[in-house]
Formats: structure tokens, C-alpha cells, sequence
């Protein structure tokens, strides 16, 4: 059984944003659910994922988010769903306030060994790795 408190998770920082890995894919190896809290007036990097689907829980704040040629203005709660494939990424809409997330990722077939290898711990490594090329901080500014 896997269980535990928001509190339990562990955090990191990726694209200049906080991160809580509340439910790593290395113990489900067909899920994942993080809880992301994007900065006033920030972005997520756009990205997309060949693999998985997304789904967001937007709990606390207002978001524009973005997925393929389409946006959205939003407050919470909301919920969205990204298609594998689909290009997409969020931006909070206000500048005094974190906008807070869970996205889950769901792979229908089964996650692919090279999206495990080395644990969740290694693939973020490699996706701030890939943010930070495209010039984006790993921690917030303060």
C-alpha cells in the first residue's frame, strides 16, 4: 500500500518553480502525481511527452493553461487533460499569489524502461537538464 500526507512528499525545484513528488512513478510503474506551485506571474516550460498523458488539478488560483493550439482561462478548482503528444505548459495569472497543481501522469501502456531507469529521481535530473538549456532556472527567484 502506498499512502502519505502532501507533507510527506519531497520536494525539488525545476524551471524556477517548487515541486513536491507526492507519488514517484517508481512505485506505481503506470503513474506519477506531483504537486507543482508556479511562482507569481510564471510559467511551466512548454513541453510535451511521447509516452504519457496528464491530467491537472487546479486547486488554488487562476491559470491560463495552454495545450496544443488552444488556451484557456481557468480558476480553481479546475481540472485539464493533456494528450500524449500535445504540446502545453500553464501560466499564472496573478502576480501576488502561487498557482498550485497536481498534475498526474498516466502511462496506458506501462512506462517505458528508459523513462525508469535510474528512478524518478534521475529522469527529473535529465528533464532540468534539458529546461536549463533552454534557459531556464532551476530555482525560483527570490
Amino acid at each position: 500500500m502506498y499512502a502519505k500526507q502532501f507533507s510527506e512528499g519531497e520536494p525539488f525545484q525545476c524551471a524556477g518553480n517548487e515541486f513536491v513528488m507526492l507519488l514517484p512513478r517508481d512505485e506505481t510503474k503506470a503513474c506519477e502525481a506531483v504537486l507543482q506551485m508556479v511562482r507569481p506571474g510564471g510559467t511551466t516550460p512548454p513541453n510535451s511527452h511521447e509516452t504519457f498523458m496528464q491530467i491537472y488539478l487546479i486547486w488554488s488560483g487562476e491559470a491560463e493553461v495552454f495545450i496544443g493550439a488552444d488556451s484557456q482561462r481557468v480558476s480553481a478548482p479546475a481540472v485539464a487533460f493533456v494528450p500524449p503528444r500535445t504540446e502545453h505548459w500553464v501560466r499564472n495569472l496573478k502576480e501576488d499569489q502561487e498557482l498550485h497543481y497536481l498534475y498526474i501522469s498516466v502511462w496506458p501502456d506501462g512506462i517505458p524502461a528508459e523513462e525508469l531507469d535510474g528512478g524518478w529521481k534521475t529522469v527529473y535530473a535529465n528533464i532540468i537538464d534539458s529546461y536549463v538549456s533552454r534557459g531556464y532556472p532551476v530555482q525560483p527567484a527570490k
